[in-house]
């Protein structure tokens, strides 16, 4: 892994320091993959906007990088820059609107939300992703999904500038947005009163519910396909048998055929075996190319 670019180069004088060959296991649920060969965690907006210029202005590959749970990293590792948002935690409520900074954790809005009786959220609860990856892949359940409370969304665009796009903008469609390779930075949610008590309630029964139908916690990155237009994923996978399929220290969940688990050894090559036999066998029977939901670095599958 070589990048034409002296690390000592005035562009990488951030105020906080970059680690080289950082291990993105530790940064990911899966907890597989190799390291990034730089990596960067902003501590604010700012700050991020910097990495991200400068690390286009030195022509450096980057990625961003929100909780890590519904990716999979290669065994070999990213070239380039990897910039973590998980120093950027800002949250503010003003009546029934929030407003949080990308690296905010869903698990935490939700639980704010909910304490403040403003409905909206319920539908994501159990869901462990950061605010920013949550909008750009519109994370969601059966019932609903963010970009339903989206109001505006600040980005940093493709070309570098700071905008502010409304939800209409930004086209929220199943598990996707068009962001277009837009960096959420920040988000207004908007929320609507509901009651402490009850939209507390709904939160738990929503955070129940998955927690018994999925595979929860480290060791998975939540589900791997999209549901085709034709029914679940997950469901098409265990009535060909899928569940509990194994390669090496990857295996199927036997709670949710959707899911892949990391047994404690899996490398990213095992959990690629699965996901191509899992492919194969649903084209082959049904006709049917199941699309990732997850991502992968450094390429899609």
């Amino acid at each position: 892994m070589k990048t034409a670019l002296d690390i000592r180069h005035p562009m990488f004088d951030f105020p906080r320091p970059f680690a080289e060959m950082e291990d993105l296991r530790s940064h990911t649920s899966f907890e597989i993959g190799g390291p990034a060969e730089f990596f960067f965690r902003p501590a604010c907006r700012a700050e991020l906007a910097r990495a991200v210029r400068r690390c286009r202005e030195a022509g450096l590959p980057a990625r961003i990088l929100g909780r890590g749970t519904n990716l999979l990293v290669a065994d070999q590792g990213v070239e380039g820059a990897v910039i973590s948002t998980a120093g950027l935690q800002g949250v503010a409520i003003a009546g029934d609107t929030v407003t949080a900074d990308c690296g905010v954790g869903l698990p935490r809005l939700v639980a704010l939300a909910a304490e403040r009786g403003l409905s909206g959220l319920e539908r994501l609860a159990g869901i462990p992703g950061s605010l920013g990856g949550a909008i750009r892949m519109n994370a969601g359940a059966a019932d609903g999904c963010i970009g339903d409370v989206v109001e505006d969304v600040l980005v940093i665009t493709p070309g570098g500038d700071i905008a502010t796009l409304d939800a209409a903008e930004i086209g929220f469609g199943y598990r996707c947005s068009g962001l277009d390779g837009a960096i959420v930075v920040s988000a207004t949610l908007s929320l609507h009163p509901s009651g402490r008590e009850r939209v507390l309630r709904a939160t738990k029964a929503h955070a129940r519910r998955k927690k018994m139908t999925q595979p929860t916690g480290k060791g998975t990155a939540g589900c791997v396909f999209k549901n085709p237009p034709s029914g679940s994923a997950g469901g098409i996978l265990d009535r060909l048998g899928l569940k509990g399929a194994r390669a090496g220290g990857a295996k199927v969940s036997e709670k949710h055929a959707n899911f892949i688990v990391n047994s404690g050894r899996a490398s990213a090559d095992d959990v690629m075996a699965l996901i191509g036999r899992a492919r194969e066998a649903v084209f082959r029977t049904l006709g049917i190319e199941l699309d990732l939901e997850i991502e992968i670095w450094p390429s899609s599958a």
